[in-house]
């Protein structure tokens, strides 16, 4: 079985922005040394953050059901609603989506300061590269000493969570 032009263009199609924003995110962002972790501090691991992507996924999962049922305008929604979700709310004050919230993590930069909305965006994006490569860039999570997968290695963003 081989891949035919059209299946080849789709698939160029759909993980072109993470491409994009892989690049943009290894020539935008300046590289800086880390900084120390308060002493409260702990980085959140592989398990704590699949616990957290599960809520937000309920969440978002009952948000594209209900979008669905419009039609067109809501499938149309629903393909933008998920990166609003994320980069809003990791741009945020709070720093978290509700899972995250729900189990006291926080995503920040390498001087543990809050990510901006390009820079959340770039790291949703580039998600889209680790399932590609077999999950690999989020199974590293719970290997890497900062427990960082290849987005956050790529955005330069770290995930805290409270001792």
């Amino acid at each position: 079985m081989s891949i035919g032009f059209w299946q080849l263009g789709i698939l160029i199609l759909l993980f072109f922005p993470s491409l994009i924003a892989l690049i943009l995110c290894l020539i935008l962002i300046k590289k800086r040394n880390y900084k120390k972790l308060p002493k409260n501090k702990i980085y959140a691991g592989f398990w704590h953050r699949f616990l957290a992507y599960l809520i937000d996924f309920i969440i978002l999962a009952v948000i594209y059901f209900v979008l669905t049922l419009i039609p067109v305008i809501g499938w149309i929604i629903g393909i933008f609603f998920g990166w609003l979700y994320f980069a809003i709310q990791h741009s945020s004050s709070k720093r978290s989506t509700l899972g995250m919230r729900a189990l006291d993590i926080t995503i920040n930069d390498e001087n543990l300061d809050k990510i901006g909305f390009w820079r959340a965006t770039g790291n949703y994006l580039v998600v889209g590269i680790s399932i590609i490569i077999l999950f690999i860039g989020l199974i590293m999570i719970g290997f890497t000493s900062r427990k960082q997968g290849l987005h956050n290695l790529v955005s330069r963003t770290i995930h805290l969570k409270d001792k």
